[in-house]
C-alpha cells in the first residue's frame, strides 16, 4: 500500500512510499481509508519535534480487518463504514491507503453522513468534549443542564474554528447558554449554531482587545462567566480571555481550557483566580499526560478515565449524527488524493483554512 510521510523541515514536503498493509493489535481496527482529514497539529507538532512521520489522525473509511479482542465484542464487522481517531505520532496514520485506530476511538458512520463530512469529526470533536466535560466538568449532552438550573455562560475564543464550532454544538446539546462566541471574518458559520433567543452572542475580536472585553461584558448582561475555551491558544489569546472572566464576577474560581502544549500560561497579567486547563486529546487514548505538558489536572487519577469517556462519547456521537442532531465541519477537498497532502498541509501552515477543514479522497 501507499502512505505519506510528512517532512516538516527545512520546508514542509511529503514523500509517498510503499509499505505493507498494517496488522491490527488485539484492540485495533485496520481501515481502508476513503477520506483522510487534516488538522493544524499535523504540521505543527512534527515541526516542533523535527520528526518525519505519517501525521494524519482523522480517518473515514471501511473496516478492512479486526484485532482479536475487537472480533469478540461483535461491535464492528468487515465492510462497516467507520470514522476514527488514530493514535497520534504512531505508525498507521490516516495519510495512507490503509490506517489503524483503536476500536474505542472508532465509530460507525451513519448512512446520512458522507465520508468527507465524517473525516472532519473525530480528533477535534473529542478535543472539545474533553475540554468541556472532562477538564471543566460541565454537563455532557446525555445528561444536559436542567432548564431549572438557569444560565451557565460559556465564552469561546476562536469560535468559528473547527474546535470552536464543535464546542458550541456540544454546549448547546448540553443546554449551556449563553454562549459568547468570539471570532473574526468567518463569523457567518455561527449564525445557525447559536441560539440568540437564549442570549448567545457573536463578538468580533478585530475591534481590539479593550473593545472586545467591553462587548463581552455587555453581552453577559450582568451574568457571571466562569468557563471559557481558547480554541486558538496562540500569541497570548488566553490573557484577555482570563481577564474577561475575572471581571465578570466578584470572586473565582474561573476555568479556561487551552489546547497548545507549547505555552506555559503563566503571564503576569493573568488574574490569580483563573485556572488554566490544558487539553491533551491523547488522554483519550492513553489516560495520562506527558510529564512535560503544562497545566495538567490536579487529579491525575481521573485522567485515566478519559479512555472510557472516549469510548462512550464516540458511540453517542454516532447516535447524534444518525438522528441529525450533530454534524461535521464545512470541508474543502484538496485534489490529488495522497499527493495533495503536501499542498493541504502547506495551506494549513499558511493560515489559508478559513471556516473549513481540508480533506483528501484516498480511494
Amino acid at each position: 500500500m501507499r502512505e505519506v510521510i510528512v517532512h516538516p523541515l527545512p520546508s514542509l514536503r511529503t514523500e509517498i512510499r510503499d509499505v505493507p498493509i498494517p496488522v491490527p493489535a488485539d484492540d485495533e481496527i485496520v481501515i481502508k481509508v476513503v477520506v483522510a482529514g487534516s488538522n493544524v497539529k499535523d504540521w505543527s507538532h512534527i515541526t516542533a519535534l523535527n520528526i518525519a512521520v505519517n501525521s494524519g489522525d482523522d480517518i473515514a473509511g471501511v473496516v478492512y480487518s479486526l484485532g482479536a479482542f475487537v472480533q469478540k465484542t461483535g461491535e464492528f464487522r468487515v465492510g462497516d463504514r467507520v470514522a476514527a481517531f488514530h493514535r497520534m505520532l504512531t505508525p498507521g496514520g490516516a495519510y495512507a491507503e490503509y490506517a489503524v485506530a483503536p476500536a474505542h476511538t472508532t465509530f460507525i458512520i451513519p448512512d446520512n453522513i458522507s465520508f468527507e463530512e465524517a473525516a472532519t469529526i473525530p480528533l477535534v470533536t473529542l478535543t472539545a468534549a474533553i475540554s468541556l466535560f472532562r477538564r471543566q466538568g460541565l454537563p455532557p449532552p446525555w445528561s444536559p443542564l436542567p432548564a431549572s438550573a438557569g444560565p451557565l455562560p460559556l465564552v469561546v475564543y476562536g469560535a468559528s474554528s473547527a474546535l470552536g464550532t464543535f464546542a458550541i454544538k456540544l454546549a448547546r446539546l448540553s443546554n449551556i447558554h449563553p454562549i459568547i462566541a468570539i471570532c473574526g471574518a468567518s463569523h457567518g458559520v455561527l449564525d445557525d449554531l447559536l441560539d440568540f433567543s437564549r442570549g448567545d452572542r457573536i463578538i468580533d475580536y478585530r475591534q481590539g482587545v479593550e473593545a472586545m472585553k467591553t462587548a463581552v461584558k455587555d453581552a453577559l448582561a450582568g451574568l457571571e462567566a466562569r468557563h471559557a475555551l481558547d480554541a486558538i491558544s496562540s500569541k497570548g489569546t488566553w490573557v484577555p480571555l482570563a481577564q474577561m472572566l475575572h471581571s465578570s464576577a466578584t470572586s473565582g474560581p474561573f476555568q479556561v481550557s487551552v489546547v497548545a502544549g507549547s505555552n506555559r500560561y503563566e503571564d503576569e497579567d493573568i488574574p490569580s483566580s483563573v485556572e488554566f486547563l490544558y487539553t491533551y486529546v491523547g488522554t483519550g487514548h492513553y489516560g495520562v499526560y506527558k510529564p512535560s505538558m503544562p497545566k495538567q489536572p490536579a487529579d491525575k487519577d481521573s485522567v485515566k478515565f478519559d479512555v472510557e469517556f472516549a469510548y462512550v462519547f464516540y458511540r453517542y456521537l454516532a447516535r447524534l449524527l444518525a438522528r441529525g442532531d450533530f454534524s461535521g465541519h464545512p470541508f474543502e477537498v484538496i485534489a490529488g488524493g495522497l499527493a495533495g497532502v503536501e499542498q493541504g498541509l502547506n495551506k494549513l501552515k499558511n493560515g489559508e483554512a478559513r471556516g473549513v477543514k481540508y480533506v483528501y479522497r484516498v480511494s
